[in-house]
């Protein structure tokens, strides 16, 4: 009985020491990875860090965890974020029960993987070679002690006869075991990229197809309201046609007709081109003669009213035309001031001395005060609105939080694809202290 809990203490024990042995064999293999990788980057002329992380790899023993080395001294998360990538194997339930043959097989698979994803970065590829990486295979084989692979028979055997039948081939398997799976995986990344350029010219065919269905709908309900309109236009004319008669037109036409020759005779009669001026000169002339007096005549006698002669009529020049003088147009309402300032300070605070009255490259924000705040002796309030060249908003959106926030409210949230900024309400500023100081912020919209 005292044997069984013995036992049992000894199965744990053996349990727990292939766990750790399972992760110390993952941790050795992410170290020589970190030494290939920081070796071949200390090489390189300014990377100080890099050769502080390289030393301390070189001197922690092979336990160690090169992600807290490179955390500590900082400067390289991107290669540390690779370095975790690489050690999550140790962190799964399925690996940490492994035997020790299959955490062998498992940890060469992990290496190939994280080899064949890297290997065209300059930082993975030439550091991690096939020497490099049977080198560390080796390691990984004193830890965890690979399967013994059974002898192979000479009909099936590809790698003995090839041996034999070439002088002086000496492919390392594990070197082998690696280019087999970059291929695999080659040949699956292919397969992927070309799914989904046929898938992506598929969806190009329908989206164009629907968008012509579309348009040529459109189009057709267009051509038919067109016609229907037209219709209705001509049948609105005939209509019009039929109630107007063919007599009343030559009625019309007559009484034209008529006013012109009267027009043509009296223009004759007058023998002028302008009768109207003669005319309104005899009614003048009419006016201005005042009426003789007639004598009495006494009973006897009889009296005969001389005959007044008319004075002839003399042909006066027409009177010169005087040209009334334009009317004086009125004076222009004063404009609105307008100058523009470079973003304010994280307080809102815009400063004075680099206030410009036209665009500049530094400029990011356009000011207007009102004409009758500009007739005042000290106009004290301007709204304004983001405005800036276009070839510097980008810089502007990447440095947003210091330049555009102080002063502005956005609609959405920011993401990479923006690239322009669209205005939905201008905000207004104060003159404090001679300094202009940002009272409502304006509301803007990433696009």
């Amino acid at each position: 009985m005292r044997t069984i809990p013995f036992c049992i203490l000894t199965l744990l024990t053996s349990v727990s020491f292939a766990q750790n042995i399972n992760q110390s064999a993952v941790d050795t293999m992410t170290k020589d990875v970190a030494i290939a990788v920081f070796g071949k980057i200390s090489q390189e002329k300014g990377q100080l860090k890099a050769q502080t992380i390289y030393t301390q790899l070189l001197s922690c023993s092979d336990g160690c965890d090169p992600q807290n080395i490179i955390r500590t001294v900082g400067s390289w998360d991107q290669v540390g974020a690779k370095m975790q990538e690489l050690s999550e194997l140790k962190n799964t339930a399925t690996f940490i029960a492994m035997s020790p043959e299959d955490a062998n097989v498992a940890i060469r698979k992990q290496l190939a993987t994280f080899y064949s994803r890297y290997k065209a970065d300059n930082n993975y590829g030439k550091p991690l070679n096939s020497a490099v990486q049977a080198q560390i295979l080796a390691k990984i084989d004193q830890m965890l002690p690979p399967a013994v692979a059974p002898e192979p028979s000479p009909a099936v055997s590809e790698s003995s006869t090839v041996s034999e039948a070439v002088p002086g081939n000496d492919i390392d398997p594990a070197s082998f075991q690696i280019s087999k799976l970059e291929r695999e995986v080659k040949e699956r990344e292919d397969k992927q990229l070309w799914m989904m350029i046929i898938s992506g010219l598929v969806g190009l065919l329908v989206g164009a197809g629907a968008i012509y269905l579309l348009l040529y709908r459109a189009a057709q309900a267009e051509l038919q309201a067109l016609l229907d309109e037209n219709n209705r236009l001509r049948n609105s004319l005939e209509s019009f046609r039929r109630a107007n008669s063919g007599n009343n037109v030559n009625s019309v036409r007559v009484d034209y007709r008529q006013k012109a020759d009267a027009y043509d005779a009296i223009v004759k009669e007058l023998d002028t081109d302008k009768p109207l001026v003669v005319i309104r000169q005899l009614k003048q002339q009419g006016s201005s003669v005042l009426p003789k007096s007639t004598p009495v005549a006494r009973a006897p006698e009889s009296f005969v009213e001389p005959v007044a002669t008319p004075d002839p009529v003399q042909m006066q020049e027409p009177a010169p035309f005087v040209q009334t003088p334009s009317p004086i147009p009125a004076p222009a309402r004063p404009r609105s001031e307008v100058f523009y300032f470079p973003p304010p300070d994280p307080n809102g605070q815009f400063d004075m001395a680099q206030k410009s009255s036209s665009l500049s490259p530094e400029s990011a924000y356009r000011f207007s005060v009102s004409a009758e705040a500009s007739d005042r002796e000290s106009p004290s309030v301007a709204s304004f609105r983001f405005e800036a060249e276009p070839g510097r908003v980008a810089r502007f959106l990447t440095y947003r939080n210091y330049m555009i926030e102080p002063a502005c409210e956005s609609e959405n949230s920011y993401t990479t694809t923006h690239t322009r900024i669209t205005m939905r309400r201008d905000g207004t500023a104060m003159l404090e202290n001679g300094v202009w100081r940002v009272k409502t912020k304006a509301l803007i919209r990433y696009e």
